[in-house]
């Protein structure tokens, strides 16, 4: 499986709004030589198949969303991780060690569910995924009960420092395919860059780019790896579309400006 291929396939996935296991692990495929999606894909068949048995002769439906989370407690014993073991990103490591940040659990959940005609969605909350079911959002790293408004407000200030008065309704919009893979790919530049793996940081921010080539600030945060990197040439072409793209009054204007300058005195 080759680099290209594996990018190719993963934005053929978000392009469509298609199945997120498999654009996850076409992701994993880009940046762990050897993972093979057709393998972990069967694996989530098998998953959803047994589901489908658990919820009985009427088939399932939302109703049944505490199932799905019994099933993954059972058979992968899922529960959630920290964000500073790449492993715990990726969907092959989840589905094989049981352990993932709430993004990537939340992806065998909506994979698992959506196989059986439950409709799992992914919700991008500040600081913690979570997925929504017929109205009622789940936290996929806790008990799978239904979430209240106050566990709602305790998962913000316990990502964010700060307990909301309300929850912002944008917080709690659709996730689409390549949202969700986006917001993996982010949480992989910023593993990566703390352990200074620079590139695969960059490779992470790459596919940023690529999945969300309308966000500036994805170009900036490449520029900036690529100037750890030493390729200055690049590095400055990303900030200068940053610079070209941004609004005139973000509050980093002045700083790339100067960086952009020391760049370009280094490249003459």
């Amino acid at each position: 499986m080759t680099r290209p291929h594996a990018r190719e396939a993963l934005l053929a996935c978000a392009a469509g709004d298609g199945d997120v296991a498999e654009g996850a692990l076409w992701l994993a495929a880009e940046d762990c030589p050897g993972v093979e999606p057709a393998r972990w894909l069967e694996r989530i068949d098998q998953l959803a198949a047994e589901l489908r048995t658990r919820c009985g002769i009427d088939g399932c439906g939302p109703g049944d969303a505490p199932l799905v989370a019994a099933l993954l407690r059972d058979r992968l014993r899922l529960r959630g991780a920290g964000g500073g073991d790449p492993r715990s990103h990726y969907l092959h490591c989840v589905l094989e060690r049981g352990v993932g940040v709430p993004i990537a659990c939340s992806a065998v959940w909506i994979a698992v569910g959506r196989r059986v005609d439950i409709p799992v969605e992914g919700v991008n909350m500040p600081g913690h995924f979570l997925v929504r079911v017929d109205g009622h959002l789940f936290d996929t790293v806790a008990s799978g009960e239904p979430l209240d408004d106050e566990d709602m407000r305790r998962l913000v200030a316990s990502s964010t420092g700060r307990e909301p008065d309300k929850l912002e309704p944008a917080w709690l919009t659709r996730a689409s395919t390549r949202e969700i893979l986006a917001r993996m790919s982010r949480n992989l530049r910023r593993c990566y860059t703390s352990l200074e793996n620079w590139a695969l940081a960059v490779q992470a921010a790459d596919r940023c780019v690529a999945l969300i080539p309308e966000h500036p600030a994805e170009r900036r945060d490449r520029g900036l790896l690529l100037w750890r990197m030493g390729r200055m040439e690049a590095a400055l072409e990303d900030i200068n579309s940053y610079l070209d793209q941004a609004p005139q009054e973000c509050a980093d204007r002045v700083a790339l400006t100067e960086a952009a300058g020391r760049l370009r005195a280094i490249l003459n």
